[in-house]
């Protein structure tokens, strides 16, 4: 997850400065995206009924 909360995929491209290149290579190497609990939150989210939504079935 970014500084900001947001997801994004670590990517070496023009942005890139001598003085941030060892952090995005980290960035690129060990990705911070959780893919279990994204899945798990995706499915109970799912499952969680809404008002105003109708269930389908």
């Amino acid at each position: 997850m970014d500084r900001d909360g947001h997801h994004e995929v670590a990517r070496i491209d023009d942005t890139v400065t001598p003085d941030t290149l060892h952090e995005r290579a980290e960035r690129v190497a060990v990705p911070d995206f959780d893919y279990l609990t994204q899945t798990i939150e995706a499915v109970a989210e799912g499952l969680t009924p809404h008002p105003g939504r109708a269930r389908r079935g």
